[in-house]
């Protein structure tokens, strides 16, 4: 064996795409895995760890087994051939992959997961070429497989061509997400347009064309010198736990000046990203500013949460992202209907009449049990309450109540629709002193 010089280097470049393969099978497997599963961040680098060992191990056992030797001769050999790259490989990848935020929680249909996890075990792979070749060159690791004059697995050759493919895509993943992404960091940016299947109402450049007509808000943390402070970006799943927030002005200090609005001085909207799970909560504030809540989210995934408030006479609505670790496995958005079944017996109707981009919109809806009207109660000042979020890219429309003739079951809106394309409605009505929320699909044209 080389013990210096490139003939050492090339002999290592060897040993560590050798063991880069079985550490790859067993972190994929074991990333998909958990993350499939749900399991948490720290049980699913656990499996990933264990099954890097055992694929690792493996892929330098299996042709000294097939040669002959005895499984007693076959175990120490692998041992030191594999343990410390596996070990440094095992380090290196998985502390990247807890680093880069969201990768572990977007699941294995995310961009950012698989590049993520490409370029993690690529960088984990050059930093173990140097352990290997200073292993070798005192003739252990590798050099103790290469005394057997024994060799397995696929060409070193092959494994680089993959490593430089997976290198190559892994930084254009993360170099999208770092350009590209918002800057509260939600919504995976460039990984959020190239992973989401595009709408049939959806035009190239339509949004950047309409935008103008009719704003919209909650796309950022922070606007007109206001910033949305949460105390922590992931909350554990299915515990109620109690989150904390604060509304900063632009020297950071906490603004605690609120006008009431549809009865309440704070709504705080929480929906996850696919547009499921959603929840309206009405916040208290503490005399310092912050405002805390009783929060509970049942599944894996990414949250949005919007803060919708007035101050200083305007309107605001600043959001930031909530991650909840485990398997996230996006629903698909419901097709556009006429009718909601909810909960408890009630039935509701939309009629949207045929929305278009830039355009006031009336947004009628009647709320029926048994197929006759409910004589619905005041909820928040109003007969009800909606909430209009385009699905492109979760931005908050702003919805108030007309002041239609009151008709048993029926509630009316007015909004303005700044874009083509599917929008997703929450309405909230209260019935027999409980509230109730119905969600609708609308595709709206140009």
């Amino acid at each position: 064996m080389p013990t210096s010089g490139g003939p050492l280097t090339r002999v290592a470049l060897s040993a560590t795409l050798h063991c880069l393969t079985g550490c790859a099978i067993g972190e994929v497997l074991g990333m998909v895995i958990g993350t499939a599963l749900g399991f948490s961040e720290l049980g699913t680098v656990a499996l990933a760890v264990a099954l890097a060992f055992l694929f690792g191990y493996g892929l330098t056992s299996l042709p000294l087994l097939r040669a002959g030797f005895a499984l007693s001769a076959v175990i120490p050999i692998a041992l030191a051939a594999d343990t410390l790259s596996i070990a440094t490989m095992e380090i290196v990848d998985n502390a990247i992959m807890l680093t880069v935020p969201g990768a572990m929680e977007s699941g294995v249909g995310s961009l950012l997961f698989w590049g993520s996890l490409s370029f993690a075990l690529v960088i984990a792979g050059a930093v173990a070429l140097p352990v290997n070749r200073w292993l070798i060159g005192r003739g252990k690791g590798h050099a103790v497989v290469h005394a057997t004059g024994i060799h397995g697995g696929p060409s070193p050759r092959a494994v680089g061509v993959v490593a430089a493919v997976a290198f190559v895509f892994g930084s254009a993943v993360l170099l999208a997400e770092l350009i590209d992404g918002p800057a509260d960091g939600g919504g995976h940016g460039a990984m959020a347009a190239l992973a989401a299947p595009a709408h049939e109402d959806d035009a190239a450049g339509g949004h950047a064309a309409e935008a103008a007509t009719a704003p919209v808000r909650g796309l950022s943390t922070a606007a007109n010198g206001l910033t949305l402070a949460l105390e922590r970006s992931e909350l554990p799943r299915g515990v109620a736990t109690t989150l904390r927030f604060r509304i900063d002005d632009s020297s950071g200090t906490a603004v605690r000046d609120f006008a009431v609005e549809h009865t309440k001085r704070m709504h705080l909207i929480v929906v996850r990203r696919d547009l499921t799970g959603f929840q309206h909560l009405h916040p208290t504030m503490s005399r310092s500013g912050t405002w805390s809540v009783q929060l509970t989210l049942p599944t894996a995934g990414r949250y949005r949460v919007f803060a919708d408030f007035k101050h200083d006479g305007r309107n605001e609505t600043l959001a930031s992202d909530l991650n909840v670790g485990g398997g996230f496995d996006p629903a698909a958005l419901p097709a556009p209907a006429e009718r909601a079944a909810v909960a408890g017996g009630y039935a509701v109707n939309i009629d949207a009449g045929h929305p278009r981009a830039g355009r006031e919109a009336t947004l009628s809806f009647v709320v029926t049990r048994g197929g006759r009207p409910v004589s619905l109660q005041p909820y928040l000042g109003a007969r009800g309450h909606l909430v209009a979020l385009r699905a492109s890219d979760l931005a908050y429309l702003h919805v108030h109540p007309t002041q239609a003739p009151r008709e048993a079951g029926r509630i009316s809106f007015a909004t303005r629709f700044a874009t083509a394309g599917r929008h997703r409605l929450f309405l909230q009505f209260q019935h027999e002193g409980r509230v109730r929320t119905a969600a609708f699909t609308v595709a709206v044209a140009r």
